[in-house]
């Protein structure tokens, strides 16, 4: 069967792989919107298997960081509301900071860089103000973050 299209011939069998071509090039179907139920799902759920200060930058909610046994705060320069975790080793004595939670920092302050010390694991996730961190037993030079 052949049709005239202005004064084009066609058959009927491309007339049909025309139209199955058009119809495969369609848009994909929506992705599935997340309900407000499980958003809040999400938001109120914590990667445990994140470091601890990780884990506290993603908490974004005072209730969930209450939950975690956190403090919900403005720190820092901006006094921005954040999340401060406690550090279940505080005080612990350390070498490094790979020896504690959060941080190991020096445990009498003012130290000379270089110079060997003793060290303490970091009470919180609070990491603002001037802090001499240990590594290897040794004061690395005093860093303040605000």
């Amino acid at each position: 069967m052949r049709y005239s299209f202005t004064g084009i011939n066609v058959t009927g069998t491309f007339l049909i792989l025309a139209f199955v071509c058009l119809t495969g090039c369609g848009a994909k179907p929506p992705e599935k919107i997340p309900t407000l139920k499980e958003i809040a799902q999400l938001e109120a759920t914590v990667d445990t298997s994140l470091p601890l200060v990780q884990q506290a930058y993603s908490i974004a909610s005072e209730k969930v960081c209450e939950k975690h046994s956190g403090q919900w705060k403005r720190i820092g320069k901006q006094q921005k509301e954040s999340c401060v975790l406690p550090a279940s080793d505080a005080g612990k004595s350390c070498q490094s900071s790979s020896d504690c939670e959060v941080a190991c920092v020096a445990l009498n302050e003012p130290v000379a860089p270089g110079t060997a010390t003793a060290g303490v694991c970091l009470e919180s996730t609070n990491l603002f103000g001037c802090r001499t961190y240990v590594s290897g037993g040794t004061a690395e030079p005093t860093l303040c973050v605000d």
